[in-house]
């Protein structure tokens, strides 16, 4: 019987080729992948540290999780970075009628626009001279919700103009992406 890997290729099953290894001194597969340079991985299993309180729902959990993002980025190192460059940023958002689902409490569509809104101060926080545009897509058509500029309360105060709106239509990225193309120019 041969000890080399290379041997075994397209020989034998994978539990015979463990099995030789082993009875050859040559560890178990880990050590095998670390032997030929190979990486491993270490599974995180974040489902395991959510708990129920006592009404029986998991919002403490999620509102634990929540702060601790805060108080993470409260940590975080904020010494301005210096970049060469300023940005110019198109966000497109889908309006479609498929945003109406209700699988994400309260809906997909209020639930995009609220990240979308997050997005914008969390965007010009890190970019404050730069500048963003909103395109929605809805009805097949690309519609400009705000033009192209480095004021995020316009931008805030057009999305949120969106929320009395109801999703309709087909999304049509290619109109959308054509318009910012357009605005970007």
């Amino acid at each position: 019987m041969a000890d080399s890997d290379e041997e075994y290729v397209g020989s034998g099953s994978e539990d015979e080729i463990d099995a030789h290894m082993v009875s050859s001194g040559a560890g178990t597969r880990s050590a095998r992948k670390k032997q030929r340079g190979g990486a491993t991985f270490e599974v995180s299993r974040t489902w395991e540290s959510v708990v129920e309180g006592a009404d029986g729902t998991i919002s403490s959990t999620v509102e634990g999780l929540l702060e601790a993002g805060k108080r993470k980025r409260l940590l975080r190192d904020t010494t301005p970075l210096q970049r060469g460059i300023i940005r110019h940023l198109i966000l497109v958002l889908d309006l479609s009628q498929s945003m109406a689902e209700k699988d994400i409490r309260p809906t997909r569509y209020l639930l995009a626009l609220r990240y979308a809104q997050e997005f914008v101060i969390e965007f010009f926080e890190q970019n404050p001279i730069s500048q963003l545009g909103v395109i929605g897509m809805r009805d097949g058509l690309a519609v400009r919700i705000s033009d192209m500029s480095g004021n995020p309360t316009d931008h805030i105060t057009a999305i949120h103009a969106l929320r009395p709106d109801d999703p309709k239509g087909l999304p049509s990225l290619q109109n959308a992406l054509e318009m910012a193309r357009g605005a970007l120019l």
